[in-house]
């Protein structure tokens, strides 16, 4: 085996970014459009979140059924390309997109493996051809149905993941790992590499 065996896992929101996507981009379809009826619905719950009685899984599972249950995918994924178009480019932080790219460069596979939704992640993941772990949203007859089709990929849920999607993960010379909060501490283990906090800008 060589330096050329080697993967790397990147958690998204907060690591890759400089903030939370999923309520930056729920922030930008309150501002586009949203149902008013669905945004009152929600109020409670953003009401508790930021009050601290959610916790941010929790939250985010509570107000993703009530703003987007029975939204077509058709018309979900035609936000997220607006949103990608108007804001998601402010917020990455160019030393981590370098750093995927490094890895590339190095012929190291590359894994994004994050807590937010597929349905978001995928452009990101598919224009910068690196694969993808996440939480998946449920999808039935083109409508998304406010429930998630796996479970949460937070903790210890990510290693779990991982292993799956990886099983011959211990053939590698080298296991790189970057994250920035305690929903990345197991992961973090699983590398020979980790680093945590990394990018800055």
């Amino acid at each position: 085996m060589n330096e050329s065996k080697a993967i790397a896992f990147f958690d998204f929101d907060g690591t890759i970014t400089n903030r939370d996507i999923f309520w930056d981009f729920t922030f930008f379809r309150l501002k586009n459009g949203l149902s008013v009826l669905k945004i009152i619905h929600a109020i409670p719950d953003f009401t508790l979140y930021l009050g601290k009685v959610l916790n941010n899984k929790q939250a985010k599972q509570r107000i993703f059924s009530k703003l987007f249950k029975d939204e077509s995918l058709d018309s979900f994924n035609n936000s997220v390309e607006k949103y990608y178009q108007s804001y998601l480019h402010k917020r990455i932080k160019k030393d981590a997109l370098d750093r995927i790219n490094w890895h590339k460069n190095s012929m190291h596979q590359v894994c994004l493996v994050s807590a937010n939704f597929d349905l978001i992640l995928q452009k990101f993941a598919q224009s910068n051809q690196i694969q993808l772990i996440s939480t998946q949203i449920q999808v039935e007859d083109n409508l998304i149905t406010g429930k998630f089709a796996t479970r949460n990929c937070y903790g210890e849920e990510k290693v779990n993941r991982i292993k799956s999607a990886f099983p011959n993960l211990n053939s590698y010379t080298k296991i790189y790992a970057y994250g920035d909060s305690k929903g990345d501490l197991q992961m973090l283990d699983l590398a020979t590499e980790k680093f945590y906090c990394f990018f800055k800008k």
